[in-house]
């Protein structure tokens, strides 16, 4: 039976300040648990320390090796406690290796007129309006059967397109985790572009990543309808990087990310 993401992140085992989480088979993308769920996990760890009123504005998450089912272990430490800004590192463990290590850097907001405003959502068709992307079992990673999608352009994995840029709706199906952990775990849902490019089947996984998030100015339904626009800035020698910025479903500007991946044909 699938684990939802709210049992998955709320179900933890601490140690002083180390948590423990279980990754389940249904959270996998390949034969490696789906890397937004780590970054969450390493971010729910820290923020755990962390004073509310500092709101975390930027994530870095390098994956060492796959992380596999069963447990993860993050052991956090702090790195600095300044005046307005926290940082925070979490090294992830199985079986006594490394598999990831996440930074955090937590802020308060500060008082300085706002100069240049976010990009603004793309206009696009309705998710209601769009057929939904359904799960195939055996073919799409295990982690997509946790999450509506609704595609408005790009292309589709391993289908040789030309298009570098993707459009998509997307939502839980099974829990809230929070704004912050939820905004880094939608950066990382849907397929890397370059693998669209790729004229038939092939394996690709993130060597760096990192999410910058803007604080939304009012609520936000977590359950709702997000938005993220993929844009793929170049793919060479086998490995690619690109770009995504992710709207609430309000409408706020919630995070603009990159990430350096490796594509094996």
């Amino acid at each position: 039976m699938p684990t939802s993401l709210e049992a998955l992140t709320s179900t933890v085992t601490r140690e002083g300040d180390a948590a423990t989480f279980t990754i389940t088979d249904d959270w996998l993308q390949g034969r490696a648990a789906f890397g937004g769920l780590v970054a969450a996990l390493g971010l729910l760890t820290s923020r755990h320390l962390v004073d509310g009123s500092r709101r975390l504005r930027a994530l870095q998450t390098t994956f060492l090796r796959p992380a596999v089912p069963g447990p993860l272990t993050f052991e956090p430490s702090l790195e600095r406690d300044g005046r307005n800004l926290t940082q925070m590192r979490a090294i992830g463990f199985q079986e006594g290796k490394r598999v990831a290590t996440t930074r955090a850097i937590f802020g308060l907001p500060l008082d300085v007129e706002d100069r240049l405003p976010p990009p603004v959502r793309p206009d696009a068709p309705g998710p209601e309006t769009i057929e939904p992307v359904p799960f195939i079992e055996g073919l799409m990673p295990t982690f997509v059967q946790h999450f509506d999608f609704r595609k408005v352009s790009g292309g589709v994995p391993f289908s040789g397109s030309t298009e570098t840029e993707s459009v998509n709706w997307l939502r839980a199906k099974d829990g809230q985790i929070g704004v912050e952990a939820l905004s880094v775990m939608f950066s990382d849902a849907i397929a890397p572009p370059a693998l669209a490019l790729m004229p038939g089947p092939a394996k690709s996984s993130t060597t760096a990543w990192s999410v910058s998030l803007l604080e939304p100015k009012g609520p936000v339904d977590e359950s709702g309808w997000w938005m993220i626009h993929a844009r793929l800035t170049y793919l060479r020698g086998g490995y690619g990087h690109h770009t995504t910025t992710l709207w609430t479903p309000e409408g706020e500007v919630a995070a603009l990310s990159e990430q350096t991946v490796a594509v094996y044909p």
